[in-house]
């Protein structure tokens, strides 16, 4: 993978490790995906001192809540 890795990880329910998976396409557009590692994975001791609690990574600005209120509304149809 080209440059650097910010190593970041959230933490799920029952330790499962929520983690940056970036994709570059063939045209060069930058993909920003992630992936779940779960406990027993052979990556998760390498992402666990990365992590944070799901409720801390939770920024709560507006735009979050307004993206999430038009999900729940969207969902709830």
């Amino acid at each position: 993978m080209e440059g650097t890795q910010l190593m970041t990880a959230i933490m799920l329910a029952h330790g499962v490790l929520r983690v940056p998976a970036p994709v570059v396409l063939e045209d060069g557009t930058r993909v920003h995906l992630t992936r779940d590692i779960e406990p027993g994975a052979p990556d998760y001791d390498e992402w666990l001192p990365h992590a944070v609690p799901e409720v801390d990574a939770w920024h709560g600005d507006t735009d979050d809540t307004a993206i999430l209120d038009r999900w729940r509304a969207a969902a709830s149809a």
